[in-house]
């Protein structure tokens, strides 16, 4: 789902994870030692794994400590400070600059050099006008300091100087019969090809919201389909890695996940693959078949798109059968490791644990660090429990911008991930779920450890 939603579900995954190498035992929580908010550019060592914790972006002020904004330091925004979603990796393919999301009503992003952890350069994005989605930006895949987004109607393609870090954009290209155009309502991506994505947007003749298949490579525009009357009908759409199909998220006529092959006849009807709308990713297994991988009451799961084979992941000893449970929840926000295939991080919501989880079932989850650095609420013993820390009772997140929404790195050496740091804290104990000033930090976790 989208920030579209007001009230966005996120769920816990089972007690199975692994810390440091070790299991812990089955019926116990992992414990989070307290940890302050690292200072900005600088890290901080998580006692829990050894794993250097760096923060990023932050608030006007720091920002600005590096580097000051093109319209001044109050022109900072949350969208500034933070990435997109967990589909869109912040970091390009050599794992050496990282991007934010565009800010909301400026056209800039911010760049981040991660030798050093470096705010480096406002770069373009969007004109201020822009539709929120249109906020999102992506990576080439095949250039390391190419980025790509888009502005009205058209599809713009900026390359980066990381000498000087002067920015050329262009205008790749346009698409006269939409208003304008997204990369899938937020939640786009490219193919692994560099190639292949899916473009989103509203008719230029108000006739509803059309889903238009692209490449790059010939600016290819392939027959365009219509998927919604208006956009609050519509959740995202985006192209898997392998670039042969293209999966929806629809909430009318009726709530589903529909598949179809990238090189569609519009007309056709799409393969339903789940009667819901989740948070997901996609992931290639090591025989290169493409799955989505989800998180629902049950636990975390995985579909596979060529024929729909469904595959529980966690928890391992659930059945279909059985009536879930709090602790067999799992949050919906992966995100894709490409260099591991079959591999996703997850990020937690109740607990802010950030794990590497193997779909196969083959390998246990790998506990790499937490969103708050502190320890989150326990399985709540009341509602008002619970409530306090911003999460109901049966796990359900009542601020967006709460969740971790954790993306990895290509190799799955950076994890990045939003983090409050407990400002949402109030002084009575409670949970203030917009703070004035409003703080959403990317936060990034090297789980390489330096010698």
């Amino acid at each position: 789902m989208t920030t579209q939603a007001n009230v966005v579900t996120f769920l816990m995954i089972g007690l199975l994870i692994l810390t440091g190498g070790m299991e812990p035992a089955c019926s116990a929580e992992h414990t989070v030692t307290p940890m302050t908010a690292p200072a900005f550019a600088a890290s901080r060592l998580d006692p829990d794994t050894g794993f250097k914790v760096w923060r990023l972006g932050g608030d006007a002020g720091e920002m600005g400590q590096q580097l000051p904004h093109p319209d001044g330091n109050e022109s900072i925004t949350l969208l500034h400070a933070q990435h997109f979603y967990s589909r869109t990796p912040p970091s390009n393919r050599s794992e050496t600059h990282a991007l934010s999301a565009g800010g909301q009503g400026k056209p800039y992003a911010a760049l981040w050099r991660l030798a050093d952890k470096r705010l480096v350069a406002w770069v373009p994005s969007a004109t201020p006008e822009a539709h929120i989605q249109q906020r999102q930006l992506l990576w080439d895949k095949q250039a390391d300091n190419v980025y790509w987004f888009a502005q009205g109607n058209s599809l713009i393609r900026a390359s980066i100087d990381f000498n000087t870090y002067q920015t050329h954009t262009e205008v790749w290209d346009t698409f006269p019969d939409f208003s304008y155009v997204t990369f899938g309502f937020g939640e786009g991506n490219f193919a692994d090809d560099g190639q292949r994505l899916v473009l989103t947007g509203a008719a230029r003749d108000n006739s509803g919201i059309y889903l238009q298949p692209y490449e790059t490579i010939g600016k290819r525009a392939l027959p365009r389909r219509k998927v919604a009357e208006q956009e609050e009908d519509f959740d995202w759409a985006s192209t898997d890695p392998s670039g042969k199909y293209i999966v929806l998220a629809q909430y009318q006529p009726a709530e589903q996940t529909l598949v179809l092959p990238f090189e569609q006849d519009a007309t056709a009807n799409p393969r339903l693959l789940l009667d819901d709308v989740k948070h997901s990713d996609f992931v290639l297994d090591p025989t290169g078949a493409s799955w989505l991988v989800y998180g629902n009451w049950r636990g975390l799961s995985a579909i596979r798109l060529a024929d729909a084979e469904s595959r529980h992941i966690f928890p391992r000893n659930a059945t279909p059968d059985r009536e879930p449970r709090a602790e067999d929840n799992a949050s919906g926000h992966v995100a894709r490791i490409p260099a591991m295939p079959g591999w996703v991080l997850l990020s937690r919501s109740r607990d802010g644990s950030l794990l590497q989880v193997d779909i196969s079932g083959q390998e246990k989850p790998r506990y790499i660090g937490n969103s708050r650095h502190g320890r989150g609420p326990k399985q709540a013993s009341s509602k008002q429990a619970a409530q306090r820390w911003g999460v109901t009772h049966e796990g359900e997140v009542t601020m967006y911008k709460r969740e971790a929404r954790a993306a990895s790195s290509a190799s799955g050496r950076y994890a990045f991930f939003v983090s409050d740091y407990h400002v949402y804290a109030t002084p009575q104990g409670g949970y203030d779920p917009e703070p004035e000033p409003s703080r959403a930090y990317l936060n990034m976790i090297e789980t390489t450890p330096r010698n």
